[in-house]
């Protein structure tokens, strides 16, 4: 019997141990033989990773029956070992390489952490539009490999929108690891008062300050505050940038910053959510672990971009919450479009406030007077019947 050539074997994981003594290059042929077969009891991904590895056994036997046990597999069995997150990046270029695959299962071996960089050159130079197009929407593998970019750019059936998309990208992310935030919002110009309150009515509403009422209130009667002035908002900037983690998030890339936004801190978040890099800060709102006082604070900022607004604002259950729906209102940098539907929300007290803010959006405020005037002015008398 031929003897087994070694096999490299690759970083320890947690397969089955009976799977690194086939491969180690002492095991019987009788052994690998069963392996390639398909007959030891093994878990589905721990054979088909030693049936993968046995193409290359000295025994040709082996090889082809390795080769025809892969060749087998239905493509639910495909789509089962690719979708696992434990799946070797082996397997995965096995599968992937040729150029074969479509559908999910396409989909899963290139959104995979696990599948290697020679592999996603390899489907960028010979793949058709679907693959290039999932190729390309895989933003954090491009940034961190750049050399994607040119064999993707090198194959004529990538589409004139997906070079697009390579150019975004390649402007505004790769090779740049440094992280920038957005500046705060400059203050508003001022605009004309909707009709029918005088510049002292708007100035007492805009303070909170009429006689006789309260700050701005929610539901439940909790003072809310509206959101920071420019100014403040420089000053929390400047002392952010002074802190450990800020100092911390600098040094990373795109990719581990995008990471960080699903797994860090409510402190890291905060710093995230304001990260010009929209991949980022997008990515913060789909956080595990976000709370709704985090989206709150969220939406009360003029320094994160209108797309980090658009999400929130979108969300049912986050505008459910009194102070969130109030935050995106207060908000001028809030698309007037998105606010004017949570005006009914708000208290009276609220909306008088929001009529002499001279940042809101005129047509805001003017809705938002509409409303007022229709709560707090008692109806019109109807006139007598002639008799």
């Amino acid at each position: 019997m031929a003897s087994a050539e070694p096999i490299p074997s690759p970083p320890p994981s947690t397969r089955h141990p009976l799977v690194d003594k086939i491969l180690g290059g002492n095991a019987p042929d009788t052994i690998r033989l069963s392996a390639a077969r398909g007959v030891l009891p093994l878990a589905v991904q721990d054979l088909a990773y030693a049936q993968v590895r046995l193409l290359g056994d000295a025994l040709p036997e082996v090889a082809e029956a390795a080769r025809d046990s892969l060749s087998k597999l239905t493509p639910e069995s495909i789509l089962a070992l690719l979708t696992d997150s434990s799946c070797d990046g082996l397997l995965i270029d096995h599968f992937a390489r040729p150029g074969e695959l479509t559908g999910e299962a396409l989909e899963a071996a290139i959104a995979h952490p696990g599948i290697p960089d020679s592999t996603l050159e390899a489907l960028s130079a010979i793949g058709d539009d679907e693959t290039l197009t999932l190729i390309v929407t895989n933003e954090v593998r491009i940034i961190r490999n750049p050399s994607l970019l040119e064999v993707l750019r090198a194959n004529p059936n990538l589409s004139a929108d997906n070079r697009r998309r390579l150019g975004e990208l390649e402007r505004d992310f790769v090779g740049k690891a440094t992280m920038r935030v957005n500046a705060p919002a400059p203050a508003a110009v001022p605009e004309t008062l909707p009709p029918g309150m005088t510049p002292e009515e708007a100035a007492a509403a805009a303070e909170g300050a009429v006689e006789g009422e309260a700050p701005a209130e929610g539901e439940e009667g909790e003072p809310l505050p509206g959101p920071m002035t420019a100014e403040e908002e420089r000053n929390y900037e400047e002392a952010l940038k002074k802190t450990p983690v800020f100092q911390k998030i600098m040094q990373m890339n795109v990719a581990e910053r995008v990471q960080l936004a699903m797994k860090g801190s409510a402190e890291e978040r905060a710093i995230l959510i304001r990260d010009t890099a929209k991949m980022v800060s997008l990515q913060v709102l789909k956080s595990p672990k976000l709370s709704e006082q985090e989206v709150s604070k969220f939406a009360n900022m003029r320094n994160v971009t209108e797309d980090i607004l658009r999400v929130i604002a979108s969300h049912r259950d986050w505008t459910k919450t009194y102070t969130v729906a109030h935050a995106l209102v207060r908000n001028p940098k809030t698309p007037a479009g998105l606010s004017v539907q949570f005006l009914p929300r708000l208290g009276t007290r609220d909306l008088k406030i929001i009529v002499g803010d001279k940042n809101i959006p005129e047509m805001l405020r003017r809705q938002a007077r509409n409303l007022f005037l229709v709560r707090t002015q008692p109806p019109k008398k109807r006139g007598k019947k002639a008799h």
